[in-house]
């Protein structure tokens, strides 16, 4: 593994697990979440500044909206389904899986044309009842037919054209191609990745369209080029590495948020600052501005 790049913990929160990273330009601040610890977390690099808000359920992400108001509107995912986030007053949009009462969301992330993607799963990963969903700012809901033990990603490259979904536990990352109205054209199995390294959890592409994939159980991030050629692997001091994100003022900060859940005190010994927040500055690589879902306003507006 590559070793030169410095890896900083910039919040040792001892997450039990940490995920949902991502970078919120209109405030220079980064949002990530602990699911089990059922909180969010706000970090400003700036000013240092740490905030943390209890919530009443399981929060899994968090991203951006384009409703113009103020303060900020967010789209978030929790346990219970898909929400908006104002000032921690939340306001349901859609629960895709009323009938399954031990489904969660996990990860999410939004495509080009501003639909918002994300993934559910069983929370004791005990049967394969996860799935893709996109959600339009019609709040029109539609359903990929796979099932998954765990969802992963999914992330979205408008220059290729392609959207990425990691199918976790069977360490595989699939992709499909976006048609012109933000569907999926068949989905394909892209990288199969090399179960030493860990299994594959949060995505994330930068500027130049590669892919950096955090490994679960693995201690590292790796970036794959465009052709899924492994190019390089950082470690990070922490054992489950779940989903890494670009943010800074240049894009140039590579943040990694992890998890300690299910750890032995062995493990927890060597990986001490497992469920802790980290930096690494990259210098040479940018990442790409953070998507807005596109609903434009509140639905009983």
């Amino acid at each position: 593994m590559q070793q030169d790049a410095q890896v900083t913990c910039i919040w040792p929160a001892e997450a039990q697990l940490g995920e949902g990273v991502v970078w919120i330009e209109a405030e220079q601040a980064l949002y990530w979440v602990d699911i089990i610890g059922q909180t969010l977390h706000r970090y400003h690099p700036a000013s240092g500044e740490r905030q943390s808000w209890p919530q009443d359920s399981m929060i899994s992400a968090i991203l951006p909206t384009q409703i113009n108001s103020q303060p900020a509107t967010f789209v978030a995912c929790y346990a219970d389904g898909v929400k908006l986030l104002q000032q921690q007053q939340r306001f349901p949009l859609i629960q895709p899986e009323p009938e399954l009462s031990n489904n969660r969301c996990n990860d999410a992330w939004v495509a080009p044309n501003g639909d918002f993607w994300f993934g559910t799963m069983d929370k004791d990963i005990k049967t394969a009842s996860g799935r893709f969903y996109r959600l339009t700012p019609e709040l029109e809901l539609s359903a990929e037919p796979t099932r998954y033990w765990v969802t992963n990603g999914p992330t979205f490259s408008a220059q290729q054209g392609y959207g990425y979904f990691v199918d976790t536990e069977n360490f595989l990352i699939k992709r499909a191609a976006l048609a012109a109205d933000g569907s999926l054209l068949a989905m394909q199995d892209w990288l199969e990745i090399d179960r030493s390294f860990g299994n594959p959890d949060g995505i994330t592409l930068d500027a130049e369209q590669h892919l950096w994939v955090a490994h679960y159980n693995g201690a590292r991030i790796s970036r794959y080029t465009p052709e899924g050629k492994l190019e390089r692997q950082i470690a990070i001091p922490a054992l489950n590495v779940t989903k890494c994100a670009f943010g800074g003022a240049d894009l140039s900060t590579l943040y990694v948020v992890t998890a300690r859940d299910g750890m032995s005190p062995q493990q927890l010994e060597q990986y001490p600052l497992s469920g802790g927040l980290f930096a690494i500055e990259l210098g040479d690589i940018k990442g790409l501005s953070t998507p807005h879902f596109a609903i434009k306003e509140w639905p009983n507006a």
